[in-house]
């Protein structure tokens, strides 16, 4: 005799209870697992490029162009990864890297850590949280520590009152590459702050 199968509703649902909470259960502990990975990958990569830039000569010799490199990183990073802490975190390890490479660079290193502190003073900020587009404005001002490099520079090759008067050339050419950081940063840091919060499960607003 052919035994005849019954669909049993409530059997049905008891199933569904008890494997629902187990699929979400595993999609969490995925997120948590991949989310850290990410971030430290996306942390060394902007160590690495601040480095690299540091390291490898230009030949552009433009005053500032290299804030185009290392200032829109940091501002990348810090929206992508989204921590407090997270620019000074990098630019002090990059910093610790080149000095280990080439010590004599010790003043070189100075605006990263500063541009850092002010970069995640900023996003930290609500008005910047809400509208990230703030940081073009900031981010040419930002990128002002870096005339700290010349002056050093320039100070032990003449008095201050020489020295000051030429300062203006640097001071625009920071203005130019930091406005140029920012864009870069922003265009960067945006879309790849949106990927970052979908691996994290994330679903904060920006202004939150």
């Amino acid at each position: 005799m052919r035994e005849t199968l019954v669909y049993d509703p409530t059997m049905a649902m008891a199933s569904d209870h008890f494997t629902a909470p187990a699929l979400l259960g595993a999609d969490t502990r995925a997120r948590t697992l991949t989310a850290p990975v990410a971030m430290v990958l996306v942390g060394g990569l902007a160590v690495g490029l601040i480095v690299v830039q540091q390291l490898v000569r230009t030949p552009w010799g433009l005053p500032g162009h290299r804030g185009l490199f290392w200032l829109s990183t940091l501002i990348a990073v810090r929206l992508i990864v989204d921590r407090p802490g997270t620019a000074v975190r990098v630019a002090a390890t990059a910093s610790c890297l080149i000095l280990m490479s080439n010590p004599a660079m010790g003043v070189h290193v100075i605006p990263y850590l500063l541009a850092a502190l002010l970069v995640d003073r900023a996003m930290a900020t609500r008005t910047v949280r809400r509208h990230p587009w703030v940081i073009l404005v900031l981010a040419p001002l930002i990128h002002l520590v870096a005339v700290l490099a010349p002056l050093v520079h320039n100070l032990q090759l003449a008095p201050l009152v020489t020295v000051l008067p030429g300062m203006g050339f640097y001071i625009r050419g920071d203005l130019l590459w930091g406005a140029a950081a920012g864009v870069v940063g922003l265009a960067i840091g945006l879309p790849g702050r949106g990927v970052m919060r979908r691996l994290t499960g994330e679903s904060r607003p920006v202004g939150a």
